[in-house]
């Protein structure tokens, strides 16, 4: 398979190949390839997180507000931070 490389593109090839970490072009696009795979995976993974933390929070405020001792609609923003503060 032949590539069409871009001169800017070449160049960073070129200096790749010189440092010596590779020995030919096609190591330098399978590194390129396992490295966006890596990312692509570790975005995956950041993005499970934070939809694991978020659920809890909901999970949390649902709690809070089925076993508060008065509804929250009866409370101003103050009062509503400082009764989540007491539990």
């Amino acid at each position: 398979m032949a590539y069409q490389l871009t001169p800017e593109t070449e160049s960073k090839v070129e200096q790749a190949l010189a440092t010596g970490r590779f020995q030919s072009i096609d190591e330098i696009v399978i590194e390129g390839i396992r490295t966006r795979v890596d990312l692509a995976e570790l975005d995956r993974l950041q993005e499970i997180e934070r939809l694991r933390k978020l659920r809890a929070a909901i999970e949390k405020t649902f709690d809070f507000h089925k076993n508060s001792p008065r509804p929250v609609s009866d409370l101003s923003l103050k009062e509503l931070i400082e009764e989540g503060r007491r539990k």
